[in-house]
């Protein structure tokens, strides 16, 4: 399978080389042209649909058919799809277990918690759920905490294979059961008695070795003493985290988040942590397995809804939250396990069911941090006219980051006069800058628009500058 998508990634980009050879910018607005010439950008890579939500015609149009890679734009394709066969309500259960009698608040077997995919189970969901195993009045496990993930089949992929970053959040790889997006948050505290730097983890995990080589510096915070130096290597089994550099007394405490450690190790003493505090005892650790068909089932613990995920996702671009929704679409439209081509055969079924053929069009992941993710900007528009005119567009739409307001667009065209007046998903990977939302326009009329951009160095800001100056055009036109 991977190697029919790296076959089909290169006649997809030679098909981008051979076409956009035709392609001018004598269609494009003057700001625009002027911006990709000062950012020495080519029009050819680039392609733009604009079009007002109330009509069947575009106002503007550039290499439209292009098979473009849309970046993280991809997660409204999957956003819409959840919308539709999930339902804006769906939420994920989380079912706790016992396959032994509890006698005196000691259960005499094991406790399992079965995931389906919650793509944000927090620390805070976890202390409700062992919150809930003590108001049973458990308070001894004589066996073992079993972790079931069976929900999803095994991802069969590589952390470092997307840029040899696996430590970083934007990497992390989905599962059925997932504490805090995979991530392990660093605390970096000064203490103001001894003036040493102190560095607290959670979850706690022996597989994880922290060496804190951080040196206290009194002078101001500034960019150069506001943040440790974070040298990771991963060794099999077993992650050294090594912080060095200057930190400054005045930047007081801080924190960041990095994918280390073995994720059931991490859910595991994450639940230990929080159930000693509450008085409780695990004598026989933790394992992975399946629920037992003759398991009890103590209790279900609901997650927070799809559209209010939904928020985190797109405001945020948060790809392991969406590549959970992904996952959860083909386990619940093929039946489980999950497989990503579960999931993107579900996709494809939903297309053809609203009558729609995107030739270009490969998904691969649902999240859009891929270098094989197609979709023309014709195509795009269509889901996103189809978005507008589906009973859930309010959900659809909030979604997304507010232009010069919140999540990726926060820092964006702020004081100009389109600021507010769209909601905007954008899309960032090496050589890819990407966007799609709706515009209000000065005269007040909503505009569908979507600009990809594929080119060298094109994330480095001058694609951001094109951008910016299509919205614009689209607002001060429109």
């Amino acid at each position: 399978m991977k190697k029919l998508f790296v076959v089909f990634a290169l006649i997809l980009a030679f098909t981008l080389t051979t076409v956009s050879l035709s392609a001018t910018a004598a269609d494009l607005p003057a700001d625009v042209k002027q911006a990709l010439e000062a950012n020495k950008l080519s029009a050819d890579y680039l392609g733009v649909w604009v079009q007002a939500v109330d009509s069947d015609k575009p106002l503007l149009t550039h290499n439209p058919d292009l098979p473009l890679n849309p970046a993280s734009v991809m997660k409204l394709v999957t956003s819409l799809a959840a919308l539709d066969m999930l339902g804006p309500t769906y939420t994920w259960p989380t079912e706790v277990f016992a396959n032994g009698p509890i006698k005196q608040g000691v259960l005499k077997g094991d406790l399992f918690i079965k995931g389906y995919g919650d793509p944000w189970f927090r620390t805070e969901d976890l202390w409700r759920l062992v919150r809930q195993v003590r108001e049973l009045g458990i308070h001894t496990i004589e066996g073992r905490l079993i972790l079931d993930d069976s929900y999803f089949a095994p991802v069969d992929e590589d952390p470092a294979a997307f840029d040899n970053r696996p430590s970083r959040p934007y990497n992390a790889l989905p599962r059925a059961l997932l504490l805090d997006n995979r991530l392990t948050r660093f605390v970096v505290q000064p203490d103001a008695e001894t003036g040493a730097i102190r560095v607290n983890m959670w979850p706690p995990q022996p597989s994880v070795s922290l060496i804190n080589q951080i040196e206290p510096d009194a002078g101001l915070c500034t960019d150069k003493t506001g943040w440790p130096v974070v040298d990771i290597r991963n060794g099999g089994d077993f992650d050294t985290v090594r912080l060095s550099g200057r930190y400054s007394l005045n930047c007081g405490v801080r924190d960041f988040y990095r994918v280390v450690g073995n994720p059931d190790e991490s859910f595991f003493k994450g639940f230990e942590a929080l159930f000693s505090e509450r008085g409780g005892v695990i004598r026989g650790g933790y394992g992975k397995g399946v629920v037992p068909s003759d398991a009890k089932l103590l209790f279900v613990q609901e997650s927070q809804t799809l559209a209010e995920y939904l928020q985190p996702i797109n405001k945020f671009s948060n790809n392991v939250m969406a590549r959970q929704v992904f996952l959860t679409i083909g386990a619940q439209q093929m039946a489980p396990p999950a497989t990503t081509l579960k999931a993107q055969q579900a996709i494809e079924a939903w297309l053809n069911s609203l009558g729609l053929k995107f030739p270009e069009f490969v998904i691969e992941n649902g999240s859009g941090l891929s270098r094989i993710a197609r979709i023309s900007p014709r195509n795009m528009a269509t889901l996103l006219k189809y978005g507008w005119e589906s009973p859930t567009m309010p959900e659809f739409i909030s979604s997304m980051p507010i232009i010069g307001v919140d999540g990726t667009m926060r820092r964006r065209l702020q004081g100009d006069s389109v600021s507010g007046r769209g909601h905007f998903k954008t899309g960032t990977l090496r050589d890819v800058r990407a966007g799609a939302g709706y515009i209000m326009s000065r005269s007040g009329r909503r505009y569908i628009v979507v600009i990809m951009h594929n080119q060298p160095a094109v994330q480095l800001g001058g694609g951001t500058q094109v951008q910016d100056a299509i919205i614009k055009w689209v607002y001060d036109n429109g």
